[in-house]
């Protein structure tokens, strides 16, 4: 678990730790390191600028975390986490499977929104995706994970193409495609812009169902 510095100074870095519960301190940790990551690159990234970003010292960093590479994989698993909880355990839970598919599609646009920055992005989202910098068998374990995630939305698609209510489409693409359609929000999505996160999820729905599922007669 973090634990603060005594030294910890007083920033206005929207990443600095606060007087929270150890597990929230931590989660700070991770999206302050993401934002570095997305904004200056993974090998340009140094634990002093993550260090900085949040406050406390370079050697109280490395007392919770014991290098980079772990670090990377730390944010890629809490991303997962937040993935797990907030979209996957809820639409499994659903049996029918239009249903489930609006679920994953409305949390998942959610789950980015909702922790995008002022800059604009879901630094933890990006980073997921920066598999490079882990070791063989940490992404090995990141891969398992997104292919659980991969596979929730292709069963869906499935049972939908099954029943009539998918469109003539290929659900590999169709899975891909869509997963690529919302992952590309933590890119584009501004909290400071027009569109509310509730609105962002409606038109995303919108767009996603029209596009995936037959007319109803």
């Amino acid at each position: 678990m973090v634990q603060l510095s005594k030294t910890m100074r007083t920033t206005k870095n929207p990443f600095s730790l606060s007087a929270s519960n150890e597990p929230d301190r931590l989660a700070e940790i991770y999206r302050a390191a993401a934002q570095i990551i997305c904004d200056k690159g993974y090998d340009a990234t140094s634990m002093n600028d993550i260090a900085e970003a949040v406050g406390i010292t370079k050697s109280g960093l490395y007392h919770h975390v014991s290098g980079k590479r772990n670090l990377l994989f730390s944010i890629m698993n809490f991303g997962m986490d937040s993935l797990e909880e907030q979209v996957i355990i809820p639409a499994r839970a659903i049996a029918d499977a239009e249903q489930r598919l609006r679920t994953i599609i409305t949390n998942h646009v959610h789950l980015i929104t909702s922790r995008s920055t002022s800059q604009g992005n879901n630094p933890v989202t990006i980073v997921v995706d920066e598999v490079a910098g882990l070791t063989v068998a940490q992404r090995r374990k990141i891969d398992q994970r997104k292919r659980a995630y991969v596979d929730l939305i292709r069963e869906a698609l499935t049972e939908l193409k099954e029943s009539g209510k998918l469109r003539d489409l290929d659900v590999i693409a169709a899975t891909f495609s869509l997963l690529g359609m919302i992952l590309w929000l933590s890119r584009w999505y501004s909290p400071e812009g027009r569109l509310t996160p509730d609105q962002v999820s409606e038109e995303v729905t919108k767009i996603a169902l029209s596009g995936l599922l037959r007319p109803e007669a």
